[in-house]
């Protein structure tokens, strides 16, 4: 709790009258000094509480929970001092605050007996104030809810103080915002509101520089600069600066660098690129639940921003928001620009100046009727991978430590090469443990046959062969420490050369192996192809790697779908035609299915044509 004020008087007529004795009333004299003189919520809570158990009077502990977010409660302050135990004190502030009045707990005779009594204000419960007191008759325990009532005022007072510190706060931002708009609509251009709005922004919230960039499909583009008519468009610093403005418009959040205490979380890897020794700010413009641009603001001094100047920055934004969006439509073409040039071809036409342009015209349109005629050979692209025919995973068997790798990926092996070792040590101290258990359990088993014991036997077989299993275990173990190749092929992935001494856990994937001498080809096809592609269809595969020659094909198996990179694409497994390549799994292209012929003008457009039926079906009743 930050809030800062001073009380000018104490609640009722002074401290209540002791014995008389001088050293009590000093005592209470500084309890209501300091409570008339409390800078922050902390040390006015702690006052408050204190002044409460002395009004009361024979009380053993006090605490005071007060809201703190949406929900939780905290304590505020803890009477008679911050390191008493007041845990046995929480079911009855649980209960107070779930039944929202004031109670009256009672134990065993001579035990605990709490008062708890609710912070309250219009309906909602904020804390709750929670004493253990001595036994005292019903009449003084009514007096002992009364005081509290009474002294939670001031209490409900610090909220009020609260709220009102932050009705002004928002009053302040909404005049910024208001006197920002104000500012941006005198201007009727783009570019000139632009400038004046960053201009503004930077003198008013005393930035080294204020950027403005507006999103050109997709991506931030910066459109203004304070300070600055012209810019590089493309220097290295006007692209960092839109790498940061793209990393607030994809995540359509605020974010500032270095970031604050109460920070929500985002990722700022393009603004601490950018930002260097300086604090940066970014606010995201929207329109309509859209990310229109983003405010960038700097400040090269080291100063970060606080989260008042971040909430203010983010109130000028949602007004500015719509305004920028408007001016940025009159300044596309489907606003009326393209309608302009549709006319001035229809006047072009029939101008009876110009024949070749018209005979132009003809041509164009014998070409593209020529299009709907002609047929062409339809293929289906696709990412394509090569994998081994059989891919072989190494684990480690069991839970250990990492003693040698003397391969990794990339290495050929041999069938039985040794792969990895895990250390063996606690293994063989384990497995020299159980053998002197083993043993001692024997000699158990014999005393007690010796003595005619059949029950001591009998324990002593089970504990023998208890450590027999144990023995078997540890011994699997040690076997299986040595990781080798199954058979002769390519270490794929996994390199533990830099892992050594480092701790792996029973299953953990260390290598993946592939055979040299067989392979397939795993197209990539995106759904909406899939419909097309058979089992025994043809194609051709141009590798990265041997980009000089095509690979032909056969389509195998068509299997399921999976969600890769935002999209769904099927997993198509092909067969090539030659055995004698010098393949290696992993290597990329693209390959493409023969399916059939069809006309070039449905080949270009028949994925536009199935995503308009796709979104009239959507959209229509």
């Amino acid at each position: 709790m930050s809030s800062s004020f001073s009380t000018s008087s104490a609640p009722g007529a002074g401290p209540s009258p002791g014995s008389g004795d001088h050293p009590r009333r000093a005592h209470d004299d500084a309890l209501w000094g300091a409570f008339a003189s409390a800078q922050t919520s902390s040390e006015f809570c702690s006052s408050w509480l204190a002044l409460q158990c002395l009004q009361v009077t024979d009380v053993r502990a006090a605490l005071l929970l007060l809201e703190q977010g949406s929900g939780t409660f905290v304590p505020a302050a803890v009477w008679p001092s911050e390191q008493t135990d007041v845990t046995y004190l929480a079911p009855a502030a649980q209960q107070c605050l779930s039944e929202r009045r004031g109670l009256l707990l009672a134990g065993q005779p001579g035990a605990v007996l709490v008062v708890a009594y609710p912070v309250e204000l219009e309906g909602q419960v904020h804390g709750a104030v929670v004493i253990d007191v001595a036994e005292r008759p019903e009449a003084a325990l009514q007096l002992v809810l009364r005081q509290l009532h009474w002294g939670i005022g001031w209490i409900e007072t610090l909220f009020l103080r609260r709220q009102n510190g932050d009705d002004a706060q928002a009053l302040q931002r909404a005049r910024i915002a208001l006197d920002v708009l104000a500012v941006a609509a005198e201007e009727a251009r783009l570019e000139s509101m632009a400038m004046a709005v960053v201009n503004d922004l930077a003198s008013r919230f005393d930035c080294d520089r204020v950027s403005l960039g507006v999103d050109r499909g997709g991506r931030a583009r910066l459109l203004a600069m304070s300070h600055s008519a012209f810019f590089e468009k493309k220097s290295q610093f006007v692209a960092s600066l839109e790498n940061a403005m793209d990393e607030a418009l994809d995540q359509r959040r605020s974010i500032v660098f270095p970031p604050a205490a109460e920070s929500s979380g985002a990722i700022a890897i393009a603004h601490r690129d950018f930002a260097a020794t300086r604090a940066v700010c970014s606010v995201v413009l929207a329109s309509r639940g859209i990310g229109v641009g983003v405010l960038t603001f700097e400040r090269s001094q080291g100063t970060p921003f606080s989260g008042d100047e971040t909430t203010a920055f983010e109130a000028v934004s949602a007004l500015l928001g719509p305004l920028l969006d408007s001016r940025l439509d009159q300044h596309r073409w489907f606003s009326g620009r393209l309608a302009d040039q549709l006319r001035g071809l229809g006047r072009h036409l029939k101008d009876p100046r110009r024949p070749g342009f018209r005979v132009a015209m003809a041509v164009a349109l014998l070409v593209l009727l020529s299009l709907f005629v002609l047929d062409g050979d339809y293929r289906v692209s696709a990412r394509a991978v090569v994998e081994g025919a059989v891919q072989r995973a190494a684990v480690a068997p069991f839970d250990g430590f990492l003693r040698q790798a003397p391969v990794r990926a990339g290495f050929v092996v041999k069938q039985g090469q040794l792969l990895a070792t895990l250390d063996d040590r606690d293994l063989h101290v384990e497995r020299q443990r159980w053998l002197s258990e083993r043993e001692q359990h024997k000699a158990r088993y014999h005393e007690a046959l010796a003595k005619h014991e059949r029950a001591n036997a009998n324990v002593a077989l089970a504990q023998m062969w208890e450590a027999d299993s144990q023995l078997a275990l540890v011994d699997e173990k040690l076997a299986r420490a040595n990781i080798v190749a199954p058979f002769d092929g390519i270490v794929v992935s996994g390199d533990l050369s830099q892992l050594l001494g480092s701790p792996v856990e029973q299953g953990k994937l260390l290598f993946e192996l592939a055979p040299l001498d067989a392979y397939r080809v795993i197209l990539k096809v995106e759904d909406r192809d899939i419909r097309d592609v058979r089992v025994g269809q043809s194609g051709r595969l141009v590798l990265t790697g041997l980009a000089g020659e095509a690979l032909l094909f056969e389509v195998r198996n068509v299997s399921m779908a999976e969600a890769e990179d935002g999209r769904n694409t099927f997993r198509v497994e092909a067969q090539l035609e030659r055995s004698d390549l010098k393949l290696r799994p992993g290597m990329e292209g693209v390959g493409k299915i023969s399916v059939g012929e069809e006309s070039y003008v449905w080949i270009w457009t028949h994925r536009l044509s199935d995503w308009l039926r796709m979104q009239a079906w959507i959209w229509l009743p």
